[in-house]
């Protein structure tokens, strides 16, 4: 493992910040403590990710980096357009780096970044072990993440296990025991919340669902489609799916109708995120909504006040979800 800034702070006995303006060669810290920080720096081999400039100088580039697990997700634009409108707000350009849900280019794209002159990082749904992400905070790169909690990391996410626990209670509530949950990548963190949240409400009704009937997969169309038609063809199919997200659900929905039932008669689906197409549809799908726009907006908030040496009291900001109810459920005859 390499060392990072928490443990030279914990050697040399003197507070991350201290640690960060000495690497930083600012003013404001003693012979006696820089000579201690720079023994221990020299003792544990620590090489700085990149010689970033003072967070408080003037001298910016003037341009963040946004990364995204994949744009062509309706849930990414309206982010991105909330980070957009506040960067130009503040004279600020946004890079958009485009992982494709694949975890080496992401990978790839962070290492590139450590090395980059772009002011700050905001991290979208990402798919990085959690150590990767506390590398990039602890050495001093301006970086929020969007859809998870990492410790020392601002972040901003909605409730997801609040949305899912939500969307399963309306879904017994129509009289559905049976109810699949399609979940998104087993390794995500908002897969986990949407799990607890179903399983949550499935509990407090005294209901029982078979192992089968949850799955995870990826988070695209393809992914929902898949996993509906080994639903539909199983002896005791679900009445009722709660998707991961509203492509999970285009892609169930597609499904159903290619085994000749009918939403909601047949089988009630219900998606998430509440996407631009959910009222469009036929019928229209019934999801869990959440405010896409001011997540990005929020997120860019908090990475403009790390790059400006802004003190955030509040480094975890949840946001409520909301249950939209559309037509693609019905009650269980």
């Amino acid at each position: 493992m390499k060392p990072t800034i928490n443990q030279i702070a914990k050697k040399s006995g003197v507070s991350v910040s201290t640690v960060s303006r000495v690497l930083n060669g600012e003013s404001g810290v003693s012979e006696s403590t820089k000579k201690q920080v720079l023994k221990v720096v020299e003792e544990l081999n620590y090489v700085p990710l990149r010689r970033r400039r003072r967070p408080f100088s003037k001298k910016k580039t003037g341009v963040i980096a946004l990364v995204v697990t994949d744009i062509s997700n309706p849930f990414f634009p309206e982010v991105v357009h909330g980070v957009e409108d506040l960067a130009f707000s503040l004279g600020y350009s946004v890079s958009l780096w485009n992982t494709r849900e694949n975890l080496e280019r992401e990978k790839q794209y962070v290492e590139n970044l450590k090395t980059s002159e772009v002011d700050g990082i905001i991290l979208g749904s990402s798919r990085l072990q959690e150590n990767q992400i506390e590398e990039i905070v602890e050495n001093d790169i301006p970086c929020v993440v969007v859809n998870r909690i990492i410790r020392g990391a601002a972040s901003v996410f909605v409730d997801y296990r609040e949305g899912a626990y939500r969307a399963t209670k309306y879904l017994l509530h129509l009289g559905h025991e049976r109810i699949a949950l399609i979940n998104g990548p087993a390794n995500a963190q908002p897969s986990l919340w949407r799990e607890q949240g179903f399983w949550e409400a499935m509990g407090e009704a005294g209901k029982k669902t078979e192992k089968d009937l949850v799955s995870f997969n990826p988070p695209v169309v393809e992914g929902g489609y898949v996993a509906t038609l080994k639903l539909l063809s199983a002896a005791n199919p679900p009445t009722a799916i709660f998707a991961y997200n509203d492509l999970v659900a285009l892609g169930a929905m597609k499904a159903v109708r290619e085994k000749n039932l009918v939403i909601p008669r047949d089988i009630s689906i219900i998606g998430y995120d509440d996407s631009f197409f959910c009222p469009y549809l036929d019928p229209p799908l019934s999801t869990v909504g959440q405010p896409k726009y001011m997540m990005g907006k929020l997120a860019g908030d908090l990475l403009f006040r790390l790059i400006n040496g802004g003190e955030i009291i509040n480094k975890e900001i949840s946001l409520k979800p909301e249950l939209v109810i559309r037509a693609s459920c019905g009650v269980r005859i």
